[in-house]
């Protein structure tokens, strides 16, 4: 089992961030979606991700808490990467002035790749999550 940890600040508001990741429905921050699926609703719903040239990804949210801005989830089906196991959690932290930081955190048991190329391929993924989500902010100016 690997472990890992992403950060990013944000000259955002806190709940401005939160706003946008706490409707675990709506990835549209997210390109490159064909389609999204959502199966149930509130703890235990599926989100299931069409993404051309890939099997689905069926994201589970397995933990939600609006007054710590925090959610959790797993993916039983469809991990992208070399990976089993996989279970993830985010936080938004309100900083001053406006600004916030974004944590997300993973765990996950490597399938034929090193540890460190698990953690790698992992933390590749946050950097592109967090990318998308300053870029959704920045077109909004």
């Amino acid at each position: 089992m690997v472990e890992t940890h992403l950060a990013r600040e944000l000259d955002i508001p806190a709940e401005r961030v939160w706003a946008l990741l706490e409707d675990f429905g709506d990835i549209s921050w997210a390109p490159g979606i064909d389609k999204i699926e959502l199966i149930g609703s509130g703890i235990g719903m599926t989100r299931r991700l069409h993404i051309k040239g890939i099997d689905p990804i069926d994201e589970v949210l397995t933990a939600q808490d609006a007054s710590t801005m925090s959610f959790a989830y797993d993916i039983p089906r469809g991990v992208p990467m070399p990976v089993t196991n996989y279970s993830a959690n985010a936080k938004v932290t309100a900083l001053d002035d406006g600004r916030c930081q974004i944590d997300w955190y993973g765990r996950a048991e490597p399938q034929g790749v090193s540890d460190s190329d698990a953690v790698a391929m992992i933390n590749g993924a946050y950097e592109m999550l967090l990318q998308w989500i300053a870029d959704w902010f920045a077109a909004e100016k």
